[in-house]
């Protein structure tokens, strides 16, 4: 097991490829802690993990929700080993439509 003991943090990890993330580092030994902003997914997300998982409703963006969940993941798992920023939000659309401020951005 490649991940044995060590403790990852994936952000939005309730689903999609978080999920799927979170899902492979736990048979790959690890423990793992995923956020989410929907807790309905999140339930379902833990249960499916078990008990090598624990999973917080929280907006990454809240300097005070990372706090909780940085002293939780202390508390339950000693140190955390892995950070997987995955959690945001897609917007779809015409590139030759969006405004020229947001393009220069990127």
């Amino acid at each position: 097991m490649k991940l044995q003991n060590k403790t990852a943090l994936i952000t939005g990890g309730n689903s999609g490829i978080g999920l799927a993330t979170a899902q492979l580092f736990i048979a790959e030994g690890a423990r793992v802690a995923i956020t989410g902003r929907s807790q309905k997914t999140l339930d379902a997300a833990a249960k499916g993990l078990g008990s090598n998982a624990l999973a917080f409703n929280a907006d990454v963006l809240d300097s005070k929700a990372r706090d909780v969940l940085f002293a939780t993941i202390k508390e339950k798992f000693g140190h955390l080993d892995i950070v997987f920023a995955n959690a945001g939000v897609g917007h779809g659309g015409q590139l030759r439509k969006l405004p020229k401020q947001r393009l220069t951005k990127f």
